[in-house]
């Protein structure tokens, strides 16, 4: 059977087969907007700081109303839903007018399961009792609060709006109401340098803040801090201004943490996020499983998988769509078919495949490498696997890495490139 493929037609460059996709279950939602960029952000955002017109109530509306229509016509092409998962990200979604929020939210609900796990992201100085009362009367049962460090020394560094006492305020105010509870923290904050610094040997910034936040939420995401090109926070370091740690001290850090937070009933399911069991983030499993999902909103990303042919189940297609970034002109032609449209070589997403699952505890689901892919991948990675044999645990259809060895991951998945040929 010949594989299904992409019909080029003379309307904006391209249209979609007939044959329906793989089946989308997950919704991403982005909403570029935030009171102020940060020292460390290369996300797509926009500041309402210095943009007046961006903040007010008009443009907001006109930004939703323009989400709402991108949904409607991917929902509709790739008959995407009902979702099992939604997240609101960005930017900042909380520092969206409340009425402007709520609207976007009762005008997705309805498109939500029974048990859809919905999150989304809000910093602590856009976060109050109004916005969470709000959100109690929805079906958003998870928030992801933006925290990066409670340490007095740390926060200046980033240009984090706001205080840590707000970020604690935030917290505890959250803690009242019933949504399940993550936080985002960053490992590796510059520091400002001195002869003999040393500050790892002695109790740890992000250590303390785990103690505080341990008894009070579910699922704890720690990044390492990147220096991206172009940020602030990257030129403060090339200058000499901020120094970061070696990564012997990262590796050293991220060592104590992953023995403070299984001390505390948090187990590492991936290689940045900490869960209570039965916690872990849904949503971003989905990403780490390679699942389809639908994007919407300026800069939204959909990952969209088709079939070979209607009467198989092998990997024919997968395609990226990224939504264009400059807002205006998403707000003018929102269901427009955007130009940024990525097909991805089997090649390409078969080591997508792997990236993604072995940066879980989980791992890889073999037979669903096969079923996508008709190969087994016992026979596509032989010699890695054999190589790191001792560092891999196998149940059932599943391979992953052993706890503890996500350190290992970046030459583990060099050799498993390499060897994809």
């Amino acid at each position: 059977m010949k594989p299904m493929a992409l019909h080029i037609h003379e309307h904006e460059g391209i249209t979609f087969s007939n044959i329906d996709p793989f089946e989308i279950h997950s919704l991403y939602v982005h909403i570029p907007f935030c009171t102020d960029r940060c020292s460390y952000c290369d996300f797509f955002s926009v500041p309402f700081a210095n943009n007046s017109h961006i903040c007010s109530l008009d443009y907001q509306i006109s930004y939703v109303q323009a989400i709402l229509l991108n949904f409607q016509n991917w929902s509709k092409l790739f008959r995407a839903g009902s979702f099992s998962t939604i997240y609101l990200g960005g930017g900042t979604p909380s520092v969206l007018d409340k009425q402007v929020l709520k609207k976007l939210i009762d005008r997705l609900e309805p498109h939500a399961d029974r048990y859809c796990e919905w999150t989304i992201e809000a910093n602590p100085e856009s976060l109050d009792k109004a916005l969470l009362d709000m959100l109690a009367c929805t079906k958003v049962n998870r928030i992801s609060l933006g925290i990066q460090t409670l340490s007095e020394e740390e926060w200046p560094i980033l240009r984090r709006v706001g205080s840590i006492d707000d970020a604690i305020q935030a917290i505890e105010l959250l803690c009242e109401y019933p949504f399940e509870i993550s936080v985002d923290l960053l490992l590796g904050i510059p520091h400002i340098p001195h002869k003999g610094d040393k500050r790892h040997k002695g109790k740890s910034y992000i250590l303390q803040s785990l103690e505080y936040l341990v008894s009070r939420v579910s699922h704890i995401s720690i990044y390492d801090l990147t220096l991206e090109k172009g940020t602030l926070i990257e030129s403060q370091v090339s200058s000499g201004e901020f120094a970061m740690l070696d990564e012997d001290e990262l590796a050293e850090e991220r060592r104590r943490i992953d023995i403070y937070l299984e001390s505390q009933g948090f187990h590492r399911y991936e290689v940045s996020n900490y869960a209570k069991l039965g916690h872990e983030c849904r949503h971003n499993a989905a990403y780490w499983k390679m699942e389809p999902y639908l994007g919407v909103g300026c800069g939204g990303v959909s990952t969209i998988q088709y079939p070979a042919c209607e009467n198989s189940q092998e990997l024919g297609t997968i395609l990226r769509i990224t939504e264009t970034k400059d807002i205006n002109s998403y707000i003018q032609s929102p269901t427009e078919i955007p130009k940024d449209i990525e097909i991805i070589d089997r090649k390409t997403a078969l080591f997508e495949f792997l990236m993604m699952g072995f940066r879980t505890s989980r791992g890889i689901d073999k037979k669903r490498i096969t079923s996508l892919f008709g190969i087994n991948l016992e026979e596509c990675i032989p010699f890695t696997l054999k190589r790191w044999n001792s560092e891999i645990i196998r149940s059932g259809d599943l391979i992953a890495l052993k706890p503890y060895n996500f350190d290992i991951l970046n030459r583990f998945l060099i050799e498993c490139l390499e060897e994809l040929g």
